[in-house]
């Protein structure tokens, strides 16, 4: 059987299954919400850029990482067929039970919460398939522009947080209901190096697990060709290194590649890498230069993220090596649970292969075909 005659068998049992067993596996994945933050004239100006349709479906943003995986998926829908003015009507009927989603303490200890709503911007996406960010603009006075802490709800999951307008202003990234460091309108200390450094490892990671479902699958990919240490440290290391290259070129804005090509590349390389472990047996030389070729593209998808959240120009190079080692520290932790699962069939090359390696790789087949043609055809 050659890879040609697999590949059209691996697509027909995709359909079959699709008829008989109507599961979900969009890639409609919830980024982290990002506030900027700035102080000017006496008040606190607000952007909270977020998937609005998924908050005012009442999605738990701690909880759900895909909007296909809540119960209100079909009220989410028709919230996303809304153009921005209907969308912002629903919105404002909620306006109070989403400010009181926010903090701001001064450092006495006073509370501060009367906000005021300003506008909605939402990106011009036509495609209801596909989710679109939507930035709410609002602010709270605060006379006399005393220092503060901000902090939000649980339900809004991790935040990207960030103060514009002052020098060295605080760039944090939140984890789910933590509060920030003391927001001030004189300019900050300069950020030392290790401070970013550790700052962009749970970046990275957090990228991965639980929210890399596309990178985790391609993981999974290389381990199910062999469990043997060296050649999966091999492509492990390969792997890296690219995406590394790709990474920092994209993150310098050296070259940049619209998601619309990458993401489809990157379900392609999902199923090419499932498909080729029904071939061989131990790691080659094509593959992995093949790796080398597909790492490329995963660190053009990691770049994607970081867009939104940025690296510093001061610490760029910590920035970036603290990320990598945190998206490292992911796939090393989906080695270490593959390894503490299936150490039995591991050591039995039998019935690791019949088991583990072919039904595994024709899982990930069947998921990236699925991606392959949802990211063309509805992006």
């Amino acid at each position: 059987m050659n890879k040609l005659s697999l590949f059209v068998i691996i697509i027909l049992s995709f359909k079959t299954n699709l008829i008989f067993f109507p599961f979900q596996l969009s890639s409609h994945e919830l980024s982290p919400n990002i506030i900027n933050l700035q102080l000017e004239k006496n008040r606190i100006d607000i952007k909270f850029t977020t998937n609005l349709e998924a908050y005012l479906a009442g999605v738990d943003f701690s909880i759900i990482n895909n909007t296909n995986e809540h119960d209100e998926e079909e009220y989410y829908k028709k919230l996303r067929k809304l153009n921005k003015s209907e969308l912002t009507e629903i919105f404002l009927k909620k306006w109070d039970s989403f400010i009181s989603l926010f903090y701001i303490s001064l450092e006495d200890g006073t509370k501060l919460n009367n906000f005021n709503f300003s506008k909605v911007d939402t990106e011009n996406i036509d495609n209801p398939d596909v989710s679109r960010l939507s930035t709410v603009h609002f602010f709270i006075e605060n006379p006399g522009m005393k220092s503060f802490t901000f902090q939000a709800s649980t339900i809004l999951g991790e935040i990207i947080f960030r103060q514009t307008g002052v020098q060295n202003g605080i760039t944090q990234y939140l984890f789910t209901g933590e509060k920030s460091e003391i927001v001030s309108s004189v300019a900050g200390k300069p950020i030392i190096w290790y401070d970013t450094f550790l700052e962009y490892i749970p970046v990275g990671f957090t990228h991965i697990l639980p929210k890399g479902l596309d990178h985790i699958l391609f993981v999974l990919g290389l381990l199910f060709l062999t469990p043997k240490f060296y050649p999966l440290l091999l492509q492990i290391s390969i792997f890296t290194l690219a995406h590394t290259i790709t990474l920092a070129i994209s993150s310098l804005k050296i070259i940049t590649i619209s998601s619309k090509i990458v993401e489809p590349l990157i379900a392609a390389s999902i199923i090419y890498i499932a498909v080729e472990n029904f071939f061989n047996a131990s790691l080659t030389k094509n593959r992995s230069i093949t790796i080398f070729f597909f790492g490329l593209l995963h660190g053009l998808g990691f770049a994607s993220v970081l867009s939104n959240f940025g690296l510093p120009s001061a610490n760029f190079v910590w920035a970036l090596v603290g990320f990598n080692i945190g998206v490292e520290i992911g796939q090393i932790t989906i080695i270490f649970v593959f390894y503490a699962i299936c150490i039995y069939w591991i050591n039995t090359k039998n019935y690791y292969t019949k088991f583990i390696s072919m039904p595994g790789s024709a899982i990930i087949a069947l998921i990236g075909v699925f991606w392959f043609f949802e990211r063309t055809l509805f992006t």
